[in-house]
């Protein structure tokens, strides 16, 4: 692994989140769920099966943004010699 320190903040996250890409979208399922749980849990017109679900559907749909997002940036890094 080279040397971090020559290297700029932006450049440093990148090759983190390039390290650690499954974990990142992992967690952001993980996180993503208890946030829209949250929100979704205000609606007082929903039964509790409801909230799950459509929490689910929140945090799958920001997990995909996230996966998307991992895979262009793995495309780019491929074209690169």
């Amino acid at each position: 692994m080279e040397s971090n320190y020559t290297e700029s903040k932006p450049q440093q996250l990148l090759g983190w989140v390039r390290e650690q890409k499954y974990k990142l979208a992992g967690a952001t399922f993980a996180a993503s769920m208890v946030g829209s749980f949250i929100l979704v849990g205000r609606n007082p017109y929903l039964t509790g099966k409801q909230k799950l679900v459509q929490a689910r559907v929140y945090a799958q749909g920001l997990t995909l943004a996230v996966i998307v997002s991992l895979a262009a940036l793995d495309m780019s890094d491929r074209r690169r010699p």
